[in-house]
């Protein structure tokens, strides 16, 4: 039985894409979560903010009221009553809270080339199979990629064990990998 928690290096024979990727070692499960956590932990506290600022200006109501008070005595923070919420429908707020992640994990990982911050922390990167820099549209096919690894009880991120070169279903969607940095290492 193969040795699942090993160190696994990228092999081009199971993909036929690039052979600049040949021998990359692999980012290891404990660094993609750890990395993952991290970027939600971030994610929701930019979530936190513009939803607080939405809903202070009567926008969205995010329904993020922590450490908001509604009492009149307690609460510190000046309140604009002008009765200028607009009324969106419910659906357009569902894909308005969608989006940010999407565009968080995609902008992120166009802007750095491969690197949110939970992955530069772990020293770890995406790369494309195909191109040489992350397009946008990989980067964002690559965030939308994580509901589908989140369907089925999160069996998506599960195929990491499955897949000989580690990739889950986000990575399959977008042609991409996740590798280990090294601090002189270079893309050719």
């Amino acid at each position: 039985m193969k040795n699942i928690f090993a160190t696994h290096y990228y092999d081009t024979s199971k993909i036929i894409h690039s052979n600049q990727l040949e021998g990359l070692e692999l980012a290891g499960f404990t660094r993609r979560f750890f990395a993952l956590l991290i970027d939600l932990l971030v994610l929701i506290i930019i979530l936190y903010v513009i939803g607080t600022i939405l809903d202070y200006f009567g926008l969205i109501n995010f329904g993020l009221k922590i450490g908001i008070s509604s009492d009149k005595t307690i609460n510190t923070i000046p309140s604009i009553n002008n009765n200028a919420h607009i009324n969106v429908p419910e659906y357009l707020k569902i894909i308005f809270k969608l989006l940010i992640p999407v565009l968080y994990f995609g902008i992120i990982t166009c802007c750095t080339n491969g690197y949110t911050i939970g992955k530069r922390i772990f020293r770890i990167r995406i790369v494309s199979t195909d191109h040489k820099h992350l397009t946008l549209w990989h980067s964002i096919e690559r965030s939308l990629g994580y509901y589908a690894s989140s369907l089925e009880f999160g069996f998506g991120f599960l195929q990491y064990f499955i897949d000989y070169n580690r990739r889950t279903v986000h990575d399959r969607i977008a042609e991409t990998i996740v590798i280990k940095v090294r601090k002189t290492m270079k893309l050719k």
